[in-house]
């Protein structure tokens, strides 16, 4: 788990499996097992696949947090100028777009954004929740077929044959539910293009979203079922832009003088495998009224934030 400590500084929605799918097919046999509690959230979710694309059911308040994630994701990528002219301010905004989901759960979110005209290729760990996913886009939304892929492995192994393939990429609803935020936020940045964004929401790790998110909502309103958050699990925004802000200048370094000594040949200072190094642009709180359905934006970040992030270019010294 990640806690503020870890580097000395000081809704209520739920979330896809951790982690991460063309369409039916599993990835390798290679990939490494998950560990006990990986597993534990994945199964967790999956119990509930059935009923993911069920507005009145425990996913409403992840279906309603579309309406404000998505325009955060959309605006978010045209403000970085890669959306062509001809497309801002038209129902296929995100033409020529090619973005990653991590975690994509049943697909909500996937289909959103793919039907604003994005690429989008949603992976994640939990079996059942992809069936759904396959299922609605089949017979539901069978236009985005050639838009969508959803693939079955962690990130860590889809990074390793995507690297910066992306133009955007998603983590929604997801930190709340991993252990090793670090690890999984370097792999997702890794499948990323320099320039391009990463897009973060979760829960905030306070004594309010704790509150909400879980007293309430699960053990009080039954909005989700119990046991989807914990706050051991949960992260401050800080601690997420620190995350990312990192470059690894130390590790680059060391690894620069092992290969000079080495290999006497001009390398990369930085590789694809051991960058970070995203600004942080954007940071906004949010908050979910049950008795609405409906998530807003508000001025403070105690219960649930959004955050963007963009890939900074590459730094080599020979």
């Amino acid at each position: 788990m990640l806690r503020n400590s870890l580097f000395a500084s000081g809704k209520f929605r739920h979330l896809p499996a951790i982690a991460i799918v063309r369409n039916s097919t599993r990835s390798s046999s290679t990939a490494k097992p998950l560990d006990a509690g990986t597993q534990k959230e994945v199964l967790h979710h999956e119990n509930h696949a059935s009923e993911w694309w069920n507005q009145n059911g425990t996913m409403g308040a992840l279906h309603a947090l579309n309406m404000i994630r998505v325009p955060f994701i959309r605006d978010g990528i045209v403000s970085r100028g890669t959306v062509k002219p001809d497309y801002v301010n038209t129902t296929k905004v995100l033409l020529g777009q090619n973005i990653l989901e991590v975690g994509c759960g049943g697909g909500l979110l996937t289909e959103h954004l793919a039907r604003l005209g994005a690429q989008v290729t949603g992976i994640d760990l939990g079996e059942k929740l992809l069936e759904a996913a396959r299922e609605h886009l089949k017979c539901s939304s069978p236009e985005l077929t050639t838009k969508v892929v959803y693939k079955m492995e962690p990130v860590d192994q889809h990074a390793k044959a995507n690297c910066e393939c992306y133009d955007a990429v998603i983590v929604s609803e997801v930190l709340e539910h991993v252990n090793d935020k670090v690890a999984l936020l370097e792999a997702s940045v890794r499948t990323l293009k320099p320039g391009g964004s990463i897009f973060i929401t979760t829960l905030n790790k306070t004594l309010p979203s704790w509150f909400g998110g879980v007293i309430l909502s699960e053990y009080v309103l039954n909005l989700v079922p119990k046991g989807t958050h914990h706050w051991d699990k949960m992260i401050s925004p800080l601690d997420v832009q620190r995350i990312l802000d990192t470059s690894k200048f130390i590790q680059g370094f060391i690894v620069r003088i092992a290969l000079a000594i080495l290999i006497p040949t001009p390398v990369p200072f930085f590789t694809c495998s051991s960058v970070v190094n995203c600004q942080t642009v954007l940071v906004n709180g949010s908050t979910y009224d049950f008795w609405s359905n409906t998530w807003r934006w508000i001025n403070n970040n105690q219960m649930c934030y959004a955050l963007q992030a963009v890939k900074q270019p590459h730094r080599e010294y020979n």
